[in-house]
Formats: C-alpha cells, sequence, structure tokens
C-alpha cells in the first residue's frame, strides 16, 4: 500500500509522513530556544508553518481531501502570521480555533491511514508518531482556548514580575506532559474545564500508545505469515 503520493501526478507534491514527522520533531526541539533570539516569534510561526503545509501535503493525496485541507489550514496559517503585522492576538479565540480544526484535520487523516494500513513500514511508523506528537500540539491549543475563555485557568510558575499566564510554549510542554503522563507539576489545571481536559488527555494518549502498538503488532504477525500457511489455515 503505498502512501497519499500515489494521487498525484509524478513529481508533484512528495510529502510523506517521514517528512512530516522531521519537521514536527525540528519544531519541538527549537520551539524552546526562540524566546531567546531576536525575531523568534516569526522563526516559531515559519516552523509552525512549514509542520502545517508538510501535514497538508503529507495526507492530501486525493483531490477531496486536499481541498478540505486547504479550506482549514488557510486560515489557520493566516492567524498565525496575522499577529506579526497587527494587533490581533495568535491566542485569542478563533485563531485557536483554527488552529485547533488544521491539526485535527490532519490528525484524523493520518489515524485512518495507519489503522487502515495491511502492513508495518516506515510510513505507517512515523505516521503512528506523527499523530502523537499532533495530539499533543492539539491539546495545546485547546489549553490556550481554555484559558482565552476563562483566564486563570491554569496556575503557572511566577517569573519575577509575579503570576502569569499561560503562553504558547507552556501549553505545549503541559500538554506533552499530561499526554506521556510525567506530571512534573509546575503547571497546574486549576478550573474543571481545565482539569477535564488534562483528564481527558492523559487517557487518550494511554489508550493510543495501547491501540497504535496493539495495531502494529498484529501488522507484523500477519506480514511475518506466509500467504500460503494464511490461506490454509
Amino acid at each position: 500500500m503505498r502512501w497519499v503520493t500515489t494521487d498525484f501526478k509524478k513529481g508533484l507534491f512528495r510529502f510523506s509522513g517521514r517528512q512530516l514527522l522531521a519537521s514536527l520533531v525540528a519544531l519541538l526541539v527549537a520551539y524552546p530556544f526562540f524566546e531567546s533570539f531576536p525575531g523568534g516569534d516569526y522563526l516559531a510561526s515559519s516552523l509552525f508553518s512549514v509542520v502545517l503545509l508538510s501535514s497538508l501535503f503529507a495526507v492530501g493525496g486525493r483531490r477531496r481531501v486536499l481541498i478540505a485541507g486547504i479550506v482549514l489550514m488557510s486560515p489557520a496559517l493566516t492567524f498565525r502570521w496575522l499577529p506579526h503585522f497587527t494587533s490581533i492576538g495568535k491566542d485569542t479565540t478563533v485563531p485557536l480555533i483554527s488552529m485547533a480544526l488544521a491539526i485535527s484535520f490532519t490528525t484524523w487523516q493520518l489515524l485512518r491511514f495507519v489503522l487502515r494500513a495491511r502492513m508495518v513500514d516506515a510510513e505507517v511508523l512515523c505516521s503512528g508518531i506523527s499523530i502523537y506528537l499532533l495530539a499533543g500540539m492539539l491539546w495545546a491549543q485547546f489549553y490556550l482556548l481554555a484559558q482565552a475563555v476563562a483566564p486563570g485557568s491554569f496556575s503557572v510558575p511566577s517569573r519575577l514580575s509575579g503570576a502569569r499566564e499561560l503562553t504558547s510554549f507552556d501549553a505545549l510542554y503541559f500538554s506533552l506532559c499530561t499526554l506521556t503522563t510525567a506530571g512534573y507539576g509546575d503547571i497546574a489545571p486549576v478550573s474543571r474545564h481545565a482539569r477535564s481536559l488534562a483528564s481527558l488527555e492523559a487517557l487518550c494518549g494511554v489508550l493510543y500508545l495501547t491501540v497504535l502498538v496493539s495495531r502494529l503488532v498484529s501488522l507484523y504477525v500477519k506480514g511475518a505469515i506466509p500467504a500460503d500457511m494464511d490461506r490454509s489455515a
């Protein structure tokens, strides 16, 4: 089973699950250092854009899926860059919802691919890992949205100036800690809806890993059985 590029003309849109995973890892590795660089916000927006475009070209093998992806990705990219040129904040309600919709679309399409795969290969493995990382990004948008709707939903360690709100990096950090059930306790959900989101993310993280490992093992075992033995059984 080939990945999504089979529906395109040869040489066009050759992004894959491996390239998407590479862009996600690059974002997670580089993101903590952006605040210390001049123009770090532009670098962050550039990497976020690369991740979104990589995810679009990774799942958009069919024309219908590609069009739907463009419709959802365009507002997310627009709202990601508007704060650099206007007074619109990227952590307000509408930009956060548009980003959450774009990430949700990609995550769902990748999940369908993994669940429908007939064999384990590099694309399936990279897509499975990408889903996990995208889920962390998705819940980070949910946490920022919860804070935008109800300020003070999270208890965040204070800097020199006292208590502060959840930043984009804080939300991603807290999301990944919750998803992996690390739970360092430095950032804590305070409101009920924030606690509900954190509990749901931890539950989804555990269940996803369980289902993913079971799926990959079953595909591997199925692929390891010779075809003639499988028919005779």
